[in-house]
């Protein structure tokens, strides 16, 4: 089966990174440079650009990077221009920090509700997660006042909505129901 081309691309700098004992600081820059692209959608339409030669790619890379990076990730920005695929950075940069944070036993859960959660009801979700996950848990916090109430649990693929916007739209469907 095939992969994905931010799969490929983010496995094989990952697999460089441990190999290498940059593993830390790839993730860092990786980051750094997410902010960066995303700041500068000119930067990567540039690189991307199928009219724009290596050597020249080449030359804006090294102009805004070297020195600023490791050599392992001006490397691998150079290799991603030479094959097009800087376009793909945003979705790479989001595959490799999955894989970082399966290598240190950490899962990111997004909590949405309609005020900041207060740190003790912070705390008690994060231990039963971590009870419940065995990893370490990273909570990031949204606030969506369209939810009415109550709490969106998001991780890996899984979502658990106990909002009241839900439980309305539910009664709403099941009065439908009822009625029709």
């Amino acid at each position: 089966m095939a992969q994905s081309v931010e799969k490929v691309y983010a496995d094989a700098l990952f697999e460089l990174s441990v190999e290498q004992n940059t593993l830390e600081d790839t993730y860092e820059e990786l980051k750094a440079l997410k902010k960066i692209f995303d700041d500068n959608e000119e930067l990567v339409l540039l690189l991307s650009s199928p009219s724009m030669g290596e050597g020249d790619k080449h030359s804006v890379i090294e102009n805004i990077f070297k020195g600023r990076v490791s050599e392992t990730t001006f490397n691998f920005l150079n290799v991603l221009a030479d094959h097009g695929r800087v376009r793909f950075f945003d979705k790479i940069e989001e595959v490799f920090h999955g894989l970082y944070n399966d290598s240190k036993g950490i899962m990111e859960v997004e909590v949405v509700t309609t005020e900041p959660l207060n740190d003790t009801l912070k705390g008690k979700l994060k231990a039963k997660l971590e009870a419940q996950s065995g990893k370490s848990v990273i909570i990031n916090s949204t606030i969506d006042k369209s939810i009415i109430g109550g709490i969106i649990v998001r991780y890996s693929d899984s979502e658990i909505d106990g909002s009241l916007k839900k439980r309305l739209n539910e009664l709403r469907k099941s009065i439908d129901s009822y009625i029709a």
